[in-house]
């Protein structure tokens, strides 16, 4: 298997959550994975609309995504240089709680945690925020 990547920058606004849909369709179609790509979409949507809203608190900025496929996993990779946010910090969302009593936010990232097969992050002072979201390829069609 190729170690190819695929990257886009993209300047962080919300307008642009559809062009990196479509970055990832794309990637995935240009992998051969004949999988859907709705799940992998979805997530880094989340995560990308957490960035924007977030880590750059909506004043703009670069996010950088990687696709690539490694061993048997499709992999994104999202960096920012926003605020540092990590998604383990945040408290798994009680979904049996009434609505008007669940805490506001961290569905995007039980979404994350739930489409995805992993979902790691770290920061660097230098390098930024980093989030690492692996899809497995187990069981879907992959062209040769």
């Amino acid at each position: 298997m190729t170690h190819d990547q695929l990257e886009l920058n993209i300047d962080a606004k919300l307008k642009n959550l559809s062009v990196i849909a479509d970055f990832i369709s794309s990637s995935m179609s240009q992998f051969g994975i004949e999988a859907d790509d709705f799940e992998v979409q979805t997530a880094v949507d989340e995560a990308c609309t957490n960035i924007i809203k977030y880590a750059y608190s909506g004043e703009g900025g670069i996010i950088t995504l990687t696709c690539e496929v490694r061993d048997n996993d499709f992999v994104v990779t999202i960096r920012d240089r926003g605020k540092p946010f990590d998604p383990s910090s945040v408290p798994p969302s009680d979904l049996g709680a009434d609505l008007d009593k669940r805490r506001i936010g961290g569905l995007g990232i039980y979404l994350m945690r739930r489409l995805m097969d992993d979902v790691s992050y770290s920061f660097d002072a230098k390098k930024g925020n980093t989030l690492v979201m692996r899809k497995t390829l187990t069981g879907k069609k992959q062209k040769h």
